[in-house]
């Protein structure tokens, strides 16, 4: 079994060992596991852009994210998604993160 880090995208077999090494994109300098674990696709979960790569993904820049970089969605893909603050669903994440949440502090529809 292979894991991945959510801020970089580098796969290690061992997971103690991949929580040891440093992540220069990770806020704690520290590799994070994915919890999603190794997909054939990520997505962003502040936009809903989509990417084979989780390294690819991370490294480029989200005008949506609080960070400026797009952030995997832990759960992954999925056939809808709903909002965390309201329960709104929409089968697009893209769709669903631009329009606006009053329960939300960001004022925008997040992701379960």
């Amino acid at each position: 079994m292979a894991y991945i880090c959510k801020h970089c995208g580098k796969k290690e077999n061992d997971l103690k060992w991949l929580l040891q090494l440093s992540c220069k994109n990770s806020p704690s300098g520290k590799h994070q596991a994915f919890e999603g674990g190794v997909q054939n696709e990520y997505i962003c979960k502040h936009c809903g852009k989509k990417d084979k790569d989780l390294s690819w993904l991370t490294q480029c820049s989200c005008n949506a994210s609080p960070i400026k970089k797009h952030q995997p969605l832990e759960s992954g893909l999925q056939t809808e998604y709903v909002c965390k603050h309201c329960g709104k669903k929409e089968r697009d994440l893209s769709w669903l993160t631009q329009c606006s949440c009053n329960n939300s502090p960001t004022k925008k529809h997040q992701p379960l």
